[in-house]
């Protein structure tokens, strides 16, 4: 019996003394994965042809909820816990309920952090627990930022937020792709492209690489219009806003909204001179960095106005009307004189306290002869409803 007391007591003794030992840490176990070199790394990821996805895998989180109020709110993995409990939009004490757990789900989403964000809702003794739970989007490893003379390198990471360490956004990226690709085609830059291919590594990094190819800078050569007859060249330049040489004119670059705006003039002129049917068609021309601005026009023949008038339920006297009506016959025909004298009328209606009354066009176009007739018809909706049909005869 003694000897076993003494065994025991000499383990216990044992067991006394490692509580106040140094157990040294564990040496980490060494993966059996072989670490890419930097260098490859690098490679790989210009190699690539598509960026990684990191499309979320959560729903809408968890639907069969406990009943009662919320006991806390908890928030797992988030940089700042506080600014992500506050962004859930829940208090403790509030009830539970399904769609703002939804609500609160998608608000950790828009911290911008999350790859994926799961709820977990369990009872208490004090009411229910929301843990939501979110895993960070992967960071960047590695990134290969391959800059041109407009936008150089750190211009470009600085535009993608594209720094090693930093969170990891391809929706981001791209949006911020569009962007400078178009700011470059605005300037002149039209075959600009900048490519964006990554790697996802084992680590959970991503390796990006950002190719940026400007090419040269397209400018005008000259601008011109062919199949004039009626309208002089000097008169529909004149209506394209050059930004004193700048765009759209010869040493220029090609600005297609200003020129969107400048065949709506030009169309304006061509209506004013009764070229009702003219067609305008523009082409570019390139050859290298140089292009020419053509214009194809057809003007077809001047529309004459034969005749122009009124008539209907006018709820004032005729000469008032015809004091607003622009045109006369043998005038060229004008779309544009016709829909202001039309709106004049309908302030005229208004003033005189008749909003409802219509006015409706009635044209008859003589093709053989290039003229055409308008009469403004003036209805009355209180004049032209129907009459109740009359009650069945007596049997």
């Amino acid at each position: 019996m003694k000897k076993i007391f003494l065994a025991l007591a000499l383990a216990a003794a044992a067991v006394s003394a490692c509580d106040d030992e140094f157990i040294p840490p564990k040496t980490p176990t060494r993966t059996t994965s072989k670490e890419i070199p930097v260098a490859e790394r690098r490679e790989n990821a210009c190699k690539a042809k598509v960026l990684p996805s990191v499309a979320p895998r959560s729903g809408d989180g968890q639907t069969d909820i406990p009943q009662g109020n919320v006991a806390r709110v908890e928030v797992e993995g988030a940089s700042d816990e506080a600014k992500a409990r506050a962004a859930t939009g829940i208090a403790a004490g509030e009830p539970v309920n399904v769609a703002k757990t939804q609500d609160a789900i998608r608000k950790l989403w828009s911290l911008g952090e999350a790859s994926d964000v799961r709820l977990e809702a369990r009872p208490s003794p004090q009411g229910v627990v929301l843990h939501f739970t979110i895993e960070k989007r992967p960071t960047y490893g590695q990134v290969v930022i391959h800059g041109g003379s407009v936008i150089d390198a750190p211009e470009l990471e600085k535009a993608l937020h594209a720094t090693g360490g930093a969170a990891y956004d391809p929706v981001a990226l791209v949006s911020a792709r569009g962007t400078l690709v178009g700011g470059l085609k605005a300037r002149g830059y039209t075959d600009a492209s900048l490519g964006l291919a990554g790697v996802l590594e084992p680590d959970g990094t991503v390796d990006l690489c950002v190719d940026l190819q400007e090419g040269a800078k397209i400018t005008i050569e000259s601008v011109a219009f062919k199949g004039l007859s009626k309208l002089k060249e000097a008169d529909l330049l004149a209506a394209i806003d050059t930004d004193h040489g700048r765009i759209n004119a010869p040493g220029g670059i090609v600005d297609a909204t200003k020129m969107d705006e400048a065949l709506a003039k030009i169309a304006e002129l061509f209506d004013k001179a009764g070229l009702a049917k003219a067609n305008i068609v523009p082409k570019h021309q390139r050859s290298g960095d140089k292009i020419a601005l053509v214009f194809e026009v057809e003007e077809g023949p001047v529309i004459t106005l034969r005749r122009y008038d009124i008539t209907g339920d006018l709820i004032t006297d005729a000469s008032a009307y015809r004091k607003l009506m622009t045109m006369k016959s043998r005038d060229p025909f004008s779309k544009a004189k016709l829909v202001s004298d039309m709106q004049s009328i309908s302030d005229l209606h208004e003033k005189k306290g008749r909003k409802d009354v219509e006015v409706q066009p009635m044209t008859q176009v003589d093709d053989k002869n290039n003229t055409i007739d308008v009469v403004l018809k003036v209805v009355d909706p209180k004049k032209t409803q129907q009459k109740p049909p009359p009650p069945p005869p007596k049997k």
